[in-house]
C-alpha cells in the first residue's frame, strides 16, 4: 500500500507567470506543478505526509522559490512547511485568503530581497573574550563553541556596545542606500544584526555599490544575501514583525 500523500506549498505566482519549468523537484523529490487558483498560480507538490522537517527540506523548499523568481515575475513564497491532504484543500485554503494575497502578490512584482548581516569581525571577537579564551578553547572542555557565543551574548547583554555599534552602521546603511530601498526591516540577535531590504530587481547592482562603499571599520563585516524571493516581506498580516515567507495561518 503506498503512503498517504499531502499537497506542499512552495509560492504564488501571477496567473500569466511562465509555466514550470520542466523536471523541476521540489521536497522529497516530488515534481513540482502549477495549481491554479483563482486569479493566480499556486506551485505545489505531492509529498508523504510522514516527512519530517529537514534542513534539506528547507532547501529544497527554497530552491522551488529561487527557480519561481528566475522566470521573471516575484513570488510569494510560502513558508516552509504549509501541506494540505489533498489540492482541493490548498486550493480552498488560498480562495478563503484571496484578496489579501492578490494584492500581496501585486504589491511585491519586480521587486526582489537582499539581505545585509552584519558580524562582529575576528579582531573584535578576540577582543571581547581575551579574559576567557583559554577556558572556552581548552581542549578537553567540551562544548567550547557554544561557550564562546554564550560568553558573546552574556557580555553583548552586560555591555549593549555591540548593539550601539551596529546602530550606527546600520543607520549609515539606510543613508547609503535610502533613495534605493523600499522597505526594510532590521532585526538585532546578539551580537549579529540583519537587515532586510525590498527593493527593484533594477536597483540590485546600485544597491550593491552602496553598500560596499558603507564605511564599517574594522570591528565589522558585511555579509550580503541575494537577491532572492522577498521571503521577509511577504506577511499576510500589516504588522511588519519576524516573518519567513506568506503563513495562511495568520
Amino acid at each position: 500500500m503506498s503512503a498517504p500523500m499531502s499537497t506542499h506549498l512552495y509560492c504564488i505566482l501571477p496567473g500569466d507567470a511562465p509555466e514550470v519549468p520542466v523536471g523541476l523537484k521540489g521536497v522529497d523529490g516530488g515534481a513540482v506543478r502549477a495549481l491554479a487558483v483563482n486569479e493566480v498560480v499556486a506551485w505545489v507538490s505531492d509529498v508523504e505526509r510522514n516527512v519530517p522537517v529537514s534542513i534539506d527540506g528547507v532547501k529544497c523548499h527554497d530552491a522551488v522559490v529561487e527557480a519561481a523568481l528566475e522566470l521573471g515575475a516575484t513570488p510569494v513564497p510560502a513558508r516552509f512547511g504549509q501541506r494540505f491532504p489533498d489540492d482541493a484543500a490548498c486550493r480552498d485554503a488560498l480562495s478563503q485568503r484571496s484578496p489579501l494575497i492578490e494584492k500581496l502578490l501585486s504589491s511585491i512584482q519586480g521587486l526582489v530581497e537582499i539581505t545585509i548581516l552584519i558580524t562582529p569581525s575576528t579582531r573584535r571577537m578576540l577582543r571581547e573574550l581575551e579574559p576567557v579564551i583559554p577556558e572556552i578553547f581548552e581542549p578537553d572542555v567540551a562544548g567550547s563553541g557554544r561557550k564562546y557565543l554564550e560568553t558573546l551574548r552574556s557580555r553583548e547583554a552586560a555591555t549593549g556596545s555591540a548593539a550601539r555599534a551596529t546602530d550606527a552602521l546600520a543607520r549609515r546603511v539606510a543613508d547609503a542606500t535610502g533613495d534605493i530601498v523600499r522597505k526594510s526591516l532590521n532585526h538585532l540577535s546578539g551580537p549579529f544584526r540583519t537587515i532586510s531590504n525590498l527593493l527593484s530587481r533594477d536597483d540590485v547592482a546600485e544597491f550593491k555599490r552602496a553598500v560596499a562603499l558603507v564605511d564599517r571599520g574594522l570591528e565589522f563585516q558585511f555579509l550580503v544575501i541575494g537577491p532572492r524571493a522577498p521571503y521577509s516581506f511577504s506577511g499576510l498580516k500589516s504588522d511588519t514583525g519576524s516573518v519567513h515567507g506568506m503563513n495562511l495561518a495568520d
